[in-house]
This record gives C-alpha cells, sequence and structure tokens, in this order.
C-alpha cells in the first residue's frame, strides 16, 4: 500500500515538473518559491496589520508570528527527522527531475514552505475573510511551486498545507479562547 502510494507520489511529480513545464512558468515558479521575495510583502502586511488593523490586526499580527514559529519548528525539527523521506532532487535519477533552484540535503516531507504559507493563510483570512480566496490562492501556488521547480513530491505539500491549516486554526482557536475567557465577567465573591 505504502510502495503503491510513493510509486503514484512519484508518477504525479514527474508529470508536474517535466510535463506541465513552459518556460514563462519556470520564471514565475522560481519567483513564488524564493521566500526571500516574499519577506517585503510579509513584512507589509505584518507592518500593516499593527497599524491599520485595530485590536484584531494586532491580534492577528501576533498570532502570525506563533503561526509560522509553531509551523516552520514542528515541520522541520520534528515532522522532517521523523520521517526521513528523501527530496525528488536528491532521490530519484537526474532525467527524472528538473531542479530549477537549489536545494539542500534536508528531508522533504513535510514542505515547510506549504506549512508556513498555510498557517499565515489561515490567520489572515481569519481576520480579512474577504482576502480567503486570495490568501488560500498564494498558499497553494507556493505549495505547487515547489513541486514544479522539483524540490517536493505532491504528498509532501500536501501534508505542509494540511499541518499549516491545523497550526493556523489552533492559533485563531487559541487567541479566540482567550478573548472570551477575558471578557468573561468576574463574579464577585461574598464575604
Amino acid at each position: 500500500m505504502i510502495e503503491r502510494l510513493a510509486g503514484t507520489d512519484t508518477a504525479v511529480f514527474e508529470f508536474v515538473n517535466l510535463h506541465l513545464t513552459h518556460p514563462l512558468l519556470d520564471s514565475v515558479m522560481r519567483g513564488l518559491t524564493t521566500q526571500e521575495n516574499w519577506y517585503p510583502v510579509l513584512l507589509g502586511l505584518w507592518v500593516a496589520l499593527l497599524i491599520w488593523g485595530g485590536r484584531r490586526g494586532r491580534m492577528a499580527a501576533g498570532m502570525l508570528v506563533i503561526a509560522v514559529a509553531l509551523s516552520d519548528q514542528i515541520s522541520c525539527s520534528l515532522l522532517k527527522p521523523l520521517v526521513a523521506r528523501l527530496r525528488p532532487c536528491n532521490a530519484l535519477l537526474p532525467d527524472q527531475v528538473r531542479l530549477l533552484v537549489g536545494s539542500s540535503k534536508a528531508f522533504s516531507f513535510p514542505s515547510a514552505h506549504a506549512a508556513n504559507s498555510f498557517a499565515m493563510a489561515t490567520v489572515v483570512a481569519w481576520r480579512f475573510p474577504v482576502l480567503g480566496a486570495l490568501v488560500y490562492a498564494i498558499a497553494a501556488a507556493v505549495a505547487y511551486s515547489r513541486v514544479y521547480v522539483g524540490v517536493h513530491y505532491p504528498l509532501d505539500v500536501i501534508g505542509g498545507a494540511a499541518l499549516g491549516l491545523l497550526i493556523g486554526r489552533f492559533s485563531v482557536w487559541v487567541v479566540a479562547s482567550l478573548g472570551r475567557w477575558r471578557s468573561r465577567p468576574v463574579a464577585l465573591q461574598e464575604s
């Protein structure tokens, strides 16, 4: 069963990475997958939440930091060493992979890019529901780019997306629970 799943995962990887390609798309995917390209956007979003987001915006800014830190550490420090799955660019033959970006020897499952993107999208969608479709589409594009450029299998990004969604929802739940707890009227004790 696991071998069949791994075979299907590899076949889908090869289809996306080797056949669903175009030179223009190569440039777009390299841009989407490169973390440094997102830093100004993320910093701008974070500052905007702090300055113009009101109380909920400041809570969302704090949750973004917590959600991304959790998703990154759980994916990189806990799950990747536990699963120990090689990246396709490190496991497959050179003619089975179009590697469009540099790659590390770090393990593959789950994709931290997908986990972090979906954790952020979940928090932003909670604060600004009107942006929900847009931020999830961006997160999905970043996740897809990881397969396209040759550094992750499809199940890596699906697992990362699921992890990011769970951590994002958990962050929202914690903050909402704390808000309800803080707004509860305090009963006066009789002496």
